[in-house]
């Protein structure tokens, strides 16, 4: 008699769940049974490619940062290296005090490293502060312990002052996580701030803000000096799929090959003595399944409660973290006559409007623009508050209309709408998160053949989730043995 194949069950069908997937497959060989439970109707998770008149449209996730090379590897890997395109190069720029500002250069995610190019965008006042707070003469230096994290909006408010925080850090970091500064934890969203913090503690030097954050743009533009010194191939910021995220996801499917179980919720996993038995609710009612090991791809809330019966503690701090609520209005328009030449509109948190950010897609994508007439995206929804997510399709469409011409002066109707929400969609990464998750790995290591991936754990980016998935897979086919 030969032996039953190994079985491993996935939860979740998000580009986290599908890279794990497909991992597995090729980790495990074409014998073994993958099982890959998903709670909605589609794949894909956050990354959704919508069909419009002109071709397809991202109303998810709408690129990656092109600089991950690791990512474009696994894409290449994939097949998919001859769909990826650059943007055009055009700028961001943001909306504060009723005006456009250019996007300033010497900051690190809105943390400056001097007042230079802040005029406008900036009071006179916080200017001067900004000068001050690295000359130790002027300003009192940072009191930092090394390896210490902070809330990242009321550090910078307590240095630079309130519009550094509402102007420049929250509008940057809110298209990342929908959460402003004042929720964000320093070492989670911008380590390599921290760690410049970290150093010149070390080396016994004043401790200031801005004088952290010079040394981190020094720091890339020596690096982007030896890469072009070495004659190494210049990355993008950002990268995309011409044909739309929606190949990535089809691709993945194709490759795991797995018994795909949508409309399906995983409501419990158990540790038996030979595995795990995991159950699953679907339209044709609940049904039991006795797996070897199990991959959790799913949101933070989820992931914690099928935690609860084998790793208790782990399930805890995962299912502790808190997420964010969004809502994109991707419209066509059938002219881009009047829309600005830029790629889009960073929106200050004080600036009285709805909306906290446009994506003009068609100027930031060639490939778009090539279509005619425009795209444009328009982002709704912080965390701590979904009441602009809740609003019904015609008056989120009404509120990014409205805004987009008070902004722009751009007043066309749109030919066509696609309305998405993204309920929970983002995790937020507070103050000590990354302690937080190694507590939580500590004690999922301790079960072995159960391991635990997602934007909730080291980053929500694409890049990100992909390398998170292909460690957790990694895991699981050495616990397989």
């Amino acid at each position: 008699m030969s032996a039953a194949p190994l079985t491993v069950a996935v939860v979740g069908a998000g580009l986290t769940g599908l890279v794990a997937a497909r991992q597995l497959r090729r980790g495990l060989g074409p014998g073994a049974r993958i099982l890959v439970f998903e709670s909605a109707d589609r794949i894909g998770g956050k990354l959704r490619t919508a069909d419009s008149a002109t071709g397809p449209i991202e109303v998810g996730a709408e690129a990656y940062l092109g600089f991950r090379r690791d990512a474009t590897q696994f894409f290449t890997e994939l097949g998919l290296a001859d769909d990826l395109v650059e943007p055009s190069g055009l700028p961001s720029v943001i909306f504060a005090g009723g005006e456009r500002h250019a996007m300033p250069r010497s900051t690190v995610m809105g943390v400056p490293a001097t007042s230079a190019g802040l005029e406008g965008l900036m009071s006179p006042e916080t200017l001067e502060r900004i000068e001050a707070e690295g000359d130790p003469e002027r300003t009192a230096p940072m009191h930092w312990v090394q390896g210490d994290d902070v809330n990242l909006g009321q550090l910078v408010e307590a240095r630079l002052g309130r519009e550094v925080v509402d102007h420049l850090v929250s509008p940057l970091l809110g298209g990342v996580y929908s959460t402003l500064a004042d929720d964000l934890g320093l070492r989670a969203t911008v380590p390599q701030l921290a760690e410049a913090l970290d150093a010149m503690t070390m080396l016994g030097e004043p401790v200031s803000l801005t004088a952290a954050a010079a040394n981190v743009l020094e720091g890339r533009k020596k690096a982007m000096e030896a890469r072009l010194a070495s004659s190494s191939v210049r990355a993008p910021i950002f990268l995309t799929f011409r044909n739309g995220y929606r190949r990535v996801y089809d691709t993945l499917l194709a490759e795991a090959a797995p018994e795909l179980h949508l409309s399906t919720e995983v409501t419990s996993v158990s540790r038996e003595d030979t595995g795990f038995t995991v159950t699953a609710r679907g339209t044709s009612g609940s049904e039991a399944f006795d797996v070897d090991a199990v991959l959790l791809a799913a949101p933070a809330p989820v992931t914690g409660a099928l935690l609860g019966q084998v790793a208790p503690e782990a399930g805890e701090l995962i299912g502790g973290i808190d997420l964010a609520s969004s809502a994109v209005v991707a419209m066509r328009f059938d002219t881009d006559e009047g829309l600005p030449e830029c790629s889009g509109i960073l929106i200050a948190a004080d600036a009285g409007v709805d909306a906290k950010a446009f994506t003009f897609s068609s100027r930031k994508w060639p490939h778009l623009g090539d279509r005619g007439g425009a795209v444009v995206r328009a982002s709704f929804g912080r965390f701590g508050d979904d009441s602009l997510v809740r609003e019904d399709d015609e008056s989120l469409l009404a509120k990014a209309r409205r805004d987009l011409e008070a902004i722009t002066g751009f007043a066309a109707a749109p030919a066509e709408v696609m309305v998405q929400r993204w309920w929970g969609g983002l995790p937020r990464y507070g103050v000590g998160h990354g302690q937080l998750m190694e507590f939580a790995d500590s004690d999922l290591a301790e079960v072995p053949r159960i391991a635990a991936a997602g934007a909730w754990h080291r980053g929500p980016g694409v890049p990100a989730c992909i390398a998170d998935a292909k460690a957790a897979a990694a895991a699981i086919i050495s616990d397989l043995g």
